[in-house]
């Protein structure tokens, strides 16, 4: 399978999306891991991107749940909002994420610390991504890589909803918490978003 592939889902709710279809393009035909799909390889990586509000951690949790049948050692799901340095720190947690993802690829753990937003300071314990699972699943604004060509995950989704209903579900989702900073993290988005070519 070559790197890159990107599969669109556009103005469709995230929980009608074709799960098997996803995985299929993933992993094989079958939807299940090929034969030469050894420990001596990288794991697949699948990037669930989009913006705020799009239903990413939705849908990844549904893949993950699919997939678990589907991989004998393992799926791991990572949350980029734990990589996130507040409010203001999407341009870094997907700098982060970036040098995460290369590692993986390269059949290598990665190491991260998260970022507590209770306390708006990191996590002082440093945690492992593992390569040993069959396929990671990363969801989050960002797990795409865009602006960094040199790392691509083996399969983006990528989540587009119009801006009114991604709103609404984020407010719904996170309510007063997150009403005060819809505005600068979309502001973010845009930005992250005019590098992709």
């Amino acid at each position: 399978m070559s790197a890159g592939r990107t599969w669109v889902i556009e103005n469709h709710d995230p929980e009608d999306a074709d799960v098997s279809g996803i995985l299929e393009q993933l992993l094989g035909c079958d939807g299940t891991l090929p034969p030469e799909h050894g420990r001596d390889r990288a794991p697949r990586v699948l990037a669930v991107d989009g913006r705020s509000g799009a239903g990413k951690t939705s849908l990844a949790a549904r893949l993950a749940a699919a997939a678990e049948a589907r991989c004998p050692a393992g799926v791991a799901l990572f949350q980029l909002e734990d990589l996130y340095p507040g409010w203001d720190g999407l341009t870094e947690g997907v700098r982060l994420w970036t040098g995460m993802l290369a590692r993986l690829l390269d059949g290598r753990d990665a190491a991260w610390r998260a970022w507590d937003w209770a306390a708006d300071a990191p996590d002082p314990a440093e945690h492992v991504l593992s390569a040993e699972a069959d396929l990671i699943i990363a969801e989050g604004v960002g797990a795409s890589a865009p602006g960094h060509p040199e790392v691509v995950p083996d399969l983006t989704v990528w989540l587009q909803l119009p801006a009114a209903q991604r709103r609404r579900r984020a407010l719904a989702r996170d309510g007063e918490l997150y009403r005060p900073h819809w505005e600068r993290w979309a502001a973010q988005e845009d930005a992250l978003l005019a590098r992709l070519p």
